[in-house]
């Protein structure tokens, strides 16, 4: 009877593991922020492959700001290293109170996520 517990909870364990490592990151965890961007909120991310290439959705929410906002997607490869170089900053297209989506396209067939930078000025 202990033999079968203790199995069971090796089992267990076991699969939490691998479900641990496979796990979706958090849009916490695929936004990086440069100094203080907390009055955008993001609401989703997602990402789909067309023609080989990444393109990546991100849906944003501006609570209300005086300052200029900017962002730019992060392309990274299977490896986990990003590739392709640095965007160009773009302004933030919805002012305050206001809702859209941010859309980038992967220049290249390598990247297989993203990371969605916000920035202020």
């Amino acid at each position: 009877m202990f033999k079968k517990s203790l199995l069971k909870s090796g089992v267990l364990t076991a699969i939490l593991l691998i479900s641990a490592c496979n796990s979706t990151p958090t849009i916490d965890e695929m936004t990086v922020r440069m100094r203080n961007t907390d009055e955008v909120k993001i609401l989703d991310l997602r990402s789909i492959k067309v023609n080989n290439l990444l393109k990546a959705e991100a849906t944003i929410l501006v609570k209300s700001t005086k300052k200029s906002i900017s962002y730019r997607f992060m392309w990274i490869d299977k490896n986990a290293f990003q590739v392709y170089g640095d965007e160009a900053w773009k302004p933030l297209p919805v002012g305050s109170g206001q809702s859209g989506v941010l859309i980038g396209i992967a220049p290249g067939p390598a990247a297989e996520t993203f990371r969605l930078e916000l920035s202020s000025d």
